[in-house]
């Protein structure tokens, strides 16, 4: 039942939405006229085996993937509706598959090469790619594999649109430091041509992520909205000034947690308390800017 859940026809289906980005299609014609299609075509594989275990976890746990685009050291799983993030844990087990997925091919690789199967030269160059991967996309930035797990820790403490803002800024200081790494490798007459478009996909991405973090939080708040709430939830509580806006407020929002927020009027006293629905209501409502004490006087 489950490796039929597994091997079955959803995953036929993932094989069908891979996409090659063009980057990868850019790098594998500039390693034909090296040369190096051989390491481009294994690199491919590893890649596309990468991301299909992404694939295959996030379509255990229920979500739809619409999409798998190939990049040079991994790539991305579009799921339905960008749902990945909304719950730490399952992003945490989607990220994760990945990188397991080159820890398992670099002990299959050394047990072809004990068995005879595999040459020394071919199971080296496999192990050092495998290697590449799990490093590369294990770095804690967005949205590499690593960027997703420190962002499912982070967001039950901080808040999801914090803490994705906090990812991006890591993923921004990576970059740097890897196109930093990477010119110094060029001036010493070694250039590392795969950290340095690393290096520029960071920037690219986070910069991106950056911009379109409010649209984020808004489709992780209709996330929440929508949520039928089957399991137990922890209450998370906090204190706000009646004057604080209803953003202030909901971009605090984690997931995980159901929201009691206390409102605090002129003299510090508690005015009342709004709950998680109320202050989703006044968001969809587009009392967005609208501050607490303003929508505390809407509410019946």
């Amino acid at each position: 039942m489950l490796a039929s859940r597994w091997l079955g026809g959803p995953t036929w289906g993932i094989l069908a939405r891979i996409r090659v980005h063009p980057l990868f299609l850019a790098l594998l014609l500039l390693a034909v006229f090296l040369g190096l299609w051989r390491n481009m075509v294994v690199l491919f594989i590893l890649v596309m085996l990468h991301e299909l275990g992404h694939a295959m976890v996030a379509n255990h746990l229920g979500y739809e993937v619409e999409e798998v685009s190939l990049l040079p050291f991994g790539g991305v799983a579009r799921l339905t509706y960008g749902r990945l993030g909304f719950i730490p844990r399952d992003e945490a087990l989607i990220a994760i598959a990945g990188p397991m997925v080159n820890v398992l091919l670099i002990g299959v690789s050394c047990g072809l090469y004990a068995g005879g199967l595999w040459s020394e030269d071919f199971t080296s160059e496999v192990v050092r790619l495998n290697l590449w991967l799990v490093v590369f996309n294990l770095l804690p930035g967005l949205p590499l594999d690593g960027g997703r797990i420190l962002r499912a820790a982070r967001a039950r403490e901080i808040g999801f649109e914090q803490a994705t803002q906090e990812v991006y800024g890591v993923a921004f200081v990576l970059a740097i430091a890897l196109l930093i790494l990477g010119g110094l490798s060029m001036w010493a007459g070694m250039p590392h041509l795969g950290m340095v478009i690393l290096a520029a996909f960071l920037l690219i991405t986070a910069w991106s992520g950056m911009r379109d973090i409010r649209v984020e939080t808004i489709r992780f708040l209709d996330a929440k909205r929508r949520s039928e709430r089957r399991q137990t939830l922890e209450i998370r509580a906090f204190a706000a000034p009646a004057q604080a806006t209803v953003r202030d407020v909901v971009r605090r929002f984690s997931p995980d947690h159901y929201h009691m927020v206390y409102v605090l009027g002129a003299g510090g006293q508690v005015a009342t308390i709004l709950e998680e629905d109320e202050l989703l209501a006044a968001v969809f409502d587009g009392r967005w800017l609208d501050t607490l004490e303003t929508w505390m006087q809407r509410v019946p």
